[in-house]
């Protein structure tokens, strides 16, 4: 399974509400008609700073945020493949519309619906990540509470040893909250998913594309994802579980935390592909 995000700023003609609108009701449209996507999933930035939602409990937990950082992003893609030779094939015609003489290709699903130009402003900063799912996502039908946590690592810590702390011993203990619908921790790896998925003379292949890129991946390296009800929930079980202060100090050097409404375009499945056509 490849597993690749897709983090975008919007379009400075854009308010944040007509970002959202034109991102989840006309992009996702043709997204989700990617060749051969198993996932997609859109994460925007909620409108309310997250200090609204959490309250005082944010300050506490947070720790080392970045400057600016939501300067660099107002949301983010999740595609999955299986891979990486179908992820970097996908953006082509896609055999899957109506005409008069059958089914025909549709050349727009190549360039997604063509609104990059007008719904982003530069490239997005597209990475493989590798997931490790510590509670699979139960979600209802209906609109529940997504919260996400960015940490980043100390530098003391080896990578690998990092990696392993975070799976073994932090999240099954983060796990516990009571409420919790899902928790899938998300580790930026450094594979190339940019290079063939965008054209050449791409804004994020210049020096000040890579430059802005650079400074959004220095401010963390992982993303754990988590789901509740209500975000009360949260509030309500973090502050008894004081045992996960000590590991997090131990294990993050930086940790801050954002609230994103959530749309499934392609439900993530992680099983073999079947031989015919689905979504």
């Amino acid at each position: 399974m490849l597993k690749v995000f897709g983090f975008v700023r919007r379009h400075a003609n854009l308010t944040h509400d007509d970002y959202r609108a034109a991102h989840v009701g006309y992009h996702n449209s043709y997204g989700r008609r990617l060749n051969k996507i198993r996932g997609y999933v859109l994460n925007v930035r909620a409108n309310e700073p997250i200090e609204s939602t959490l309250g005082p409990l944010v300050t506490m937990l947070s720790r080392d945020e970045p400057m600016d950082f939501d300067a660099l992003w107002d949301g983010w893609g999740q595609l999955v493949f299986d891979t990486l030779d179908d992820y970097l094939a996908a953006k082509s015609p896609a055999r899957d519309k109506p005409g008069p003489g059958g089914l025909e290709e549709d050349a727009r699903v190549a360039a997604v619906g063509g609104d990059g130009a007008y719904l982003y402003t530069g490239s997005p900063f597209q990475f493989m990540v590798a997931e490790h799912v510590a509670l699979p996502v139960r979600r209802p039908e209906r609109k529940i509470f997504k919260l996400v946590q960015f940490a980043k690592r100390r530098t003391e810590l080896p990578e690998a040893l990092f990696r392993a702390y975070v799976t073994g011993r932090y999240a099954p203990m983060l796990a516990r909250l009571p409420g919790l619908r899902g928790l899938i921790v998300n580790f930026r790896a450094e594979l190339d998913v940019m290079t063939g998925f965008f054209p050449p003379d791409a804004e994020g292949f210049t020096p000040e594309g890579i430059a802005v890129r650079e400074r959004f991946h220095a401010g963390w390296d992982c993303i754990t994802e988590l789901w509740f009800d209500h975000g009360a929930q949260f509030v309500r079980g973090r502050p008894a579980m004081s045992a996960l202060d000590a590991v997090e100090s131990e294990l993050f050097a930086s940790i801050f935390y954002r609230e994103v409404d959530e749309t499934v375009a392609v439900n993530p499945n992680r099983a073999p592909a079947p031989d015919f056509y689905f979504r």
